[in-house]
């Protein structure tokens, strides 16, 4: 279905539908012509097989092991933080504490939410913020 569609214009409709409305933020993730860039890479067959398996797994694998781990109580044991797009994710899931069930009692879960209209691609469409954000974390448990 991708490739009768077109790889590289499936790939420009999705993630344009997935990015935020932030207007800076879409130039981010726009810069450098990188939606052709990854377009390019999506039109070759192993990258779009590759990225079809993910999503499968995503959907089958994934959550059978995730399920596994819960039953048998193997949780995250380390620091978590957690960056994620107020409106996107952020607006229909109650994220940190979707991940609270998932961590060891004890573990420090700290979490950013982008907000301002920024979408799925936080990294993205939000670089300084996001690396601010992370690398201040960083040096709180390096500290540690």
């Amino acid at each position: 279905m991708i490739t009768a569609f077109g790889p590289a214009q499936f790939l420009e409709e999705m993630t344009s539908l997935w990015a935020g409305k932030n207007a800076t933020g879409q130039s981010y993730f726009k810069a450098d012509d990188s939606l052709r860039v990854y377009g390019e890479f999506f039109t070759q067959s192993h990258v779009l097989r590759a990225s079809c398996e993910d999503y499968h797994h995503g959907a089958t694998t994934d959550v059978e092991q995730q399920e596994d781990d819960q039953k048998n109580g193997r949780k995250i044991g380390i620091p978590l933080f957690l960056l994620y797009s107020e409106n996107y994710i952020g607006g229909r899931y109650e994220f940190p504490a979707v991940w609270k069930d998932w961590v060891l009692e004890g573990v420090d879960v700290q979490h950013h939410a982008l907000g301002n209209g920024i979408g799925h691609f936080g990294a993205e469409e939000a670089p300084e913020e996001s690396a601010r954000v992370v690398g201040k974390w960083l040096k709180g448990i390096s500290a540690q």
